[in-house]
């Protein structure tokens, strides 16, 4: 059910002046969108600027296909609520919708893993629960309220991620989603070319807890140096007295892993079928949020053992000649040393296939070695990069390839039956092609 406004309800969320016919009158907008592909009749168009578009243009598409108007920064010929900053308005109109309802919103932020914790949460709250949830990774300055705009009174719980950049962002967005839960999965260093530090990402992701509901409570890493130091946070993970701990590890390969969960003085064992213990950090995080909304023990853990990632998320892809570890998604240090962890456990030859890592900043060539040094200590039987950064990390220079494309044609003469294949870079860096390709071998 579409977010429903009178026009009276918009111009007080965005302080903005209606232009319009005298016999316009207060009719009800069922709905708004920044697309107008998704536009039906009778929702109103919000005319967004981006740095390499600007929504104006479609206003008249807009208004053809039903629009009852339009909101924009500047005059045009049709109805339209004229406002300063379109964007702004946007997540006003959302954070009044936000406000229509007192269910539970859980905020997930980090520098890694926010999508797959995401989905775990999701995972879980859904065996008892009518679960809202960021459809893909909708989690920026948009994304969120597009997001919060499809809350109805069908849903009982909301899952949200925000994502960041910059400073400022997860203030802004956290405002219009308004948190009953924050919960933050790490502090890495993702987007430390804006942020400058691990503690200037840590200050720039706790903007969440300003805008947490009175009542709310913070789920924290408790692995993590900055996030442990959170007051009064339920923690996780798998240090000694964390609230949700794992303990008895038991990996199995690619095929996954099993554990004890100690949950507030409970033992439950869980098993995933996806492989890596960052998934266990991202099962804890679920778990806790389970029991804070009271979802069974035994629906959460079988939610739990058939959870399975999204495609370029360190998904695993069975060929006839191959096995490949697709974590194409996104990449930055501790995430790749994460999934170097996972393709170490793997049987036969090793190859890593590694793109460059995006938004790093000036020290961006030494992350690229210091990945490089990694996968040798953990013997990783060899390393193909692609890329202007990740050539830092290549054992011999001539496993080392400028473009992607050059390294598919190579990759027949690189590659023998049997071997196990992490890809996985920046998603800038378009590895999925090479996924793509090997997968045609």
């Amino acid at each position: 059910m579409a977010a429903r406004f009178t026009i009276r309800e918009l111009l007080e969320a965005t302080g903005g002046t209606l232009y319009a016919p005298a016999d316009f009158g207060d009719p009800v907008v069922d709905g708004l969108t920044i697309d107008t592909r998704t536009l039906t009749v009778g929702m109103a168009y919000v005319a967004i600027r981006g740095g390499t578009f600007d929504g104006h243009r479609f206003i008249p598409d807009a208004m053809e296909k039903g629009a009852v108007l339009s909101i924009s920064d500047t005059d045009v010929p049709y109805p339209h609520i004229r406002v300063g900053n379109t964007v702004l308005a946007y997540q006003n109109i959302a954070k009044m919708h936000r406000e229509r309802f007192d269910l539970p919103v859980v905020c997930i932020t980090g520098s890694v893993g926010k999508t797959t914790t995401k989905e775990m949460v999701k995972a879980v709250l859904e065996t008892t629960l009518r679960t809202h949830a960021t459809v893909g990774n909708l989690n920026n300055q948009t994304g969120v309220p597009t997001t919060v705009l499809q809350i109805s009174e069908a849903h009982d719980v909301s899952v949200m991620e925000l994502g960041t950049n910059h400073f400022g962002e997860i203030d802004a967005i956290a405002r219009v989603a308004q948190p009953t839960i924050c919960l933050f999965t790490n502090i890495g260093e993702a987007h430390i070319e804006f942020f400058g530090s691990r503690e200037g990402i840590f200050r720039g992701k706790t903007e969440m807890l300003r805008h947490m509901r009175p009542g709310g409570t913070v789920v924290a890493n408790g692995d993590d140096d900055y996030l442990c130091t959170i007051p009064n946070a339920i923690t996780y993970g798998f240090s000694e007295g964390v609230d949700v701990r794992a303990v008895e590890l038991k990996q199995n390969g690619l095929s996954g892993v099993s554990f004890t969960a100690e949950l507030f003085g409970k033992q439950l064992p869980v098993t995933l079928h996806v492989a890596g213990k960052h998934m266990v950090q991202n099962a804890l995080a679920a778990l806790a949020v389970a029991h804070l909304l009271n979802v069974p023990e035994d629906a959460a853990l079988t939610a739990l053992a058939a959870f399975q990632p999204g495609a370029g998320r360190s998904s695993v892809i069975h060929t006839e000649r191959f096995t490949i570890i697709d974590g194409t998604y996104n990449c930055n240090p501790t995430s790749m040393e994460s999934a170097l962890d996972v393709l170490h456990t793997a049987g036969g030859r090793r190859v890593c296939i590694f793109g460059d890592m995006l938004e790093l900043g000036p020290n961006a060539p030494s992350y690229h070695t210091r990945i490089g040094a990694y996968a040798r200590s953990l013997g990783i039987d060899r390393i193909l990069t692609v890329g202007t950064l990740a050539k830092n990390a290549a054992s011999d220079p001539k496993d080392a390839y400028d473009t992607v494309d050059a390294l598919i044609r190579d990759l027949p003469l690189l590659l023998k039956d049997g071997d196990t294949i992490l890809v996985k870079a920046s998603f800038g860096m378009h590895l999925g092609a090479v996924v793509d390709a090997i997968k045609g071998m």
